[in-house]
């Protein structure tokens, strides 16, 4: 008998398939604001904003993921064949449509530091911050709004690499 507050998760990017199997729970920002995912949660179809998923495993461990945009989509009543025992069982499915995405245990950290170092110069070079917008009737600096891009995403690594090492150290 399955369990009822498991769900199918994919994690899909253009290069790979980088995260499949069952949770408990998927916690992500949404264009609409942050949200949980848990079984039986209502279908919808969203956009996925760049940050940290996380992903809730059946054991109790924690997956995290820097994301840097894409889609999500929730399904009710998909065929659920986690064990391979060829049942009926149906039940709820997300799938995230990303970009680009990395898991936590395979960003390089020095890297990553060197990265954000490297872009807040260049944000600052550029005279931008990344919660500036432009005034009306200014045009936005393409230049610098690709290093903000750039930030943000070397941020949202980091991110995903401080929150793991917290997990694995409380």
């Amino acid at each position: 008998m399955a369990d009822d507050s498991l769900f199918q998760i994919n994690l899909v990017t253009p290069e790979r398939i980088l995260l499949t199997g069952m949770a408990s729970e998927v916690i992500l920002r949404t264009g609409e604001g942050d949200v949980t995912f848990l079984a039986g949660h209502s279908p919808l179809v969203g956009t996925v904003q760049p940050g940290v998923v996380r992903v809730v495993r059946p054991e109790g461990d924690d997956v995290r993921v820097a994301v840097h945009g894409g889609f999500t989509q929730v399904e009710q009543g998909v065929p659920l064949d986690a064990d391979g025992a060829g049942d009926d069982t149906t039940g709820s499915r997300v799938t995230l449509l990303v970009g680009v995405a990395e898991l936590a245990e395979e960003i390089d950290v020095d890297r990553a530091r060197a990265a954000l170092e490297a872009t807040e110069a260049r944000v600052a070079e550029l005279g931008g911050s990344a919660n500036r917008t432009p005034a009306e009737g200014e045009e936005a600096d393409p230049e610098r709004v690709e290093a903000e891009a750039a930030l943000r995403r070397a941020q949202v690594r980091l991110e995903a690499v401080d929150a793991s090492s917290a997990t694995t150290t409380a």
